[in-house]
């Protein structure tokens, strides 16, 4: 029998687009990834089906000419995915882009599965 842990439950593993291109990690993300300064994140999505905005992320202990570079400010951690938002086609500067993020283990390995939450346009106050 296994009990559940509320405390497991309450965790916040999401990260979000930013009008700048960012792809910011909420804290509970960043620990759950073992986000740090200098490592990578490869990030693959289903070329096939260009409808399915889930996102596939593996991270590698050092960043490549393949990865996107971690980079850390402050407490905060996030890479710069304008690139991919743009190959996307995500509007990234008018919508709120959110993703949850949940492991998934292949061959032993985590990666991590970004599933897109239903967007909605950001408010601009005057």
């Amino acid at each position: 029998m296994k009990f559940f842990d509320p405390r497991e439950a309450a965790k916040t593993l999401k990260a979000t687009a930013h009008k700048n291109g960012k792809l910011g990690f909420s804290a509970d993300a960043a620990k759950k990834m073992e986000l740090a300064a200098g490592k990578g994140a490869r990030i693959a999505f289903d070329e096939e089906n260009p409808e399915d905005k889930t996102l596939y992320v593996i991270i590698s202990s050092m960043a490549m000419e393949d990865t996107f570079k971690i980079i850390k400010a402050g407490e905060y951690f996030y890479l710069n995915a304008r690139s991919l938002f743009e190959e996307l086609e995500l509007d990234y500067k008018n919508d709120n882009i959110v993703y949850d993020i949940s492991e998934v283990l292949i061959d032993g390995r985590p990666i991590y599965k970004f599933t897109k939450r239903a967007g909605v346009k950001k408010v601009q106050l005057s």
